[in-house]
């Protein structure tokens, strides 16, 4: 009898741990991947969870110098079956806390390969068993473009429309042999939701001078908040109580370049653990912004140098060490409103053949100049969304 009640708490346990180093991992890659793809003035959004799920795939059929510089640029330990039955978990556990009181929360994956290409059956195996993901065949070679639609299609559809072109017009070759799609969509309602009635037009301060019109939503409630000598912070919870939409607000109107600079995982951390439950004064802009990026620099930057060379090993998908990722393509979104929050983030990567390459008696909280934003499980503390409003209007 103590043999049944231990190995399954013994397993569990196991498993447990191996979903919080994935998060810590996953974490550490949101902020190394925000430093990448914040390198201008723009608003910019993304899905780090989206992306490293997509990479996550690929590493699966990856090999050698290749599997190593991937997992070390996705901050996780070399990949084993283990690692992606601990993935498939955790997509289990957000899908079923996010997805209550009215909340939404849908993620999908694909492999799209070309007619002819035999893959591996224990690549087969995991990428249909723990990414539910079983292989769809497409004729990359005689009509990338039909190809093409097809793959932006089942992209539009599993993010309610939001992403409708992941690849663009001629981005998928015809000698193109895999593609791995990944998308997620959520729609969050606030537990406490701004009135309407309470939105006004404000000025929305700009980095290095200057103002633009904004519409600032405003309420007074209890939310988890707190400080450092130069940040607030902020966290909403959506109906679910699970997700949560976290602002870090420098203090200063011209204070982002040295947030973003002191931004890692471990600053978050310790910056989320100062939070605590209180009566704020809020004044948030209602904004929209899309982001779209090509990863390979950014990736290779990051260390995963190999995979996009002729000297890429994915022999753990054919048996052959003939393919390198082409391209990895990632498109986000995100609408803050009254209600809520609506979010969908998509990843392809595409793989070809070798030959190619204030004090007051409550706090204020007010969002009138740039912030960085993240969408975060407060179970596990996984980042799927993060970015940065710099102008609401743009």
């Amino acid at each position: 009898m103590r043999k049944r009640i231990f190995l399954p708490l013994l397993a569990l346990a196991t498993l447990l741990a191996a979903e919080d180093r994935i998060t810590s991992g996953m974490n550490q890659f949101a902020t190394t991947t925000y430093h990448e793809l914040a390198r201008g003035t723009d608003n910019i959004v993304f899905s780090p969870f989206n992306i490293s799920t997509a990479l996550s795939m690929a590493l699966a059929g990856a090999r050698g110098q290749t599997a190593t510089e991937m997992a070390a640029t996705l901050h996780q330990p070399p990949a084993d079956a283990a690692y992606h039955a601990a993935v498939a978990d955790l997509v289990s556990r957000l899908n079923k806390s996010a997805n209550t009181a009215g909340d939404e929360l849908s993620m999908a994956n694909a492999l799209w390969l070309a007619q002819g290409l035999k893959i591996l059956p224990a690549f087969e195996k995991t990428i249909r068993d723990q990414y539910g993901a079983p292989p769809t065949l497409l004729d990359f070679s005689a009509n990338a473009e039909a190809a093409r639609a097809r793959i932006n299609s089942w992209t539009s559809d599993h993010t309610k429309g939001k992403i409708q072109q992941l690849f663009g017009p001629g981005s998928i070759d015809p000698r193109t042999r895999l593609i791995i799609t990944s998308a997620i969509y959520f729609n969050g309602k606030w537990s406490s939701p701004f009135k309407p009635t309470s939105t006004n037009p404000a000025p929305f301060k700009l980095e290095g001078g200057g103002t633009t019109d904004a519409k600032l939503m405003h309420q007074t409630d209890n939310f988890d908040y707190g400080e450092t000598t130069s940040l607030q912070i902020l966290q909403m919870k959506y109906a679910d109580q699970s997700l949560a939409f976290v602002v870090l607000l420098p203090k200063t109107p011209d204070g982002i370049g040295n947030l973003e600079k002191s931004l890692t995982a471990d600053n978050l951390t310790g910056w989320l653990a100062k939070l605590s439950n209180q009566r704020v004064e809020v004044l948030l802009p209602k904004f929209r912004a899309e982001s779209e990026f090509q990863l390979a620099k950014a990736l290779s930057n990051m260390g995963m140098k190999a995979a996009f060379q002729d000297s890429a090993d994915f022999s753990g998908i054919d048996g052959r060490r003939d393919l390198f990722i082409s391209q990895v393509v990632h498109k986000a979104y995100v609408d803050v409103s009254e209600q809520g929050t609506e979010a969908a983030a998509a990843t392809g990567v595409s793989m070809m053949p070798m030959a190619i390459r204030q004090p007051q008696q409550h706090p204020v909280f007010r969002a009138d100049h740039p912030f960085v934003f993240l969408i975060r499980d407060t179970h596990t503390g996984v980042i799927l969304f993060a970015g940065r409003l710099m102008n609401p209007k743009s």
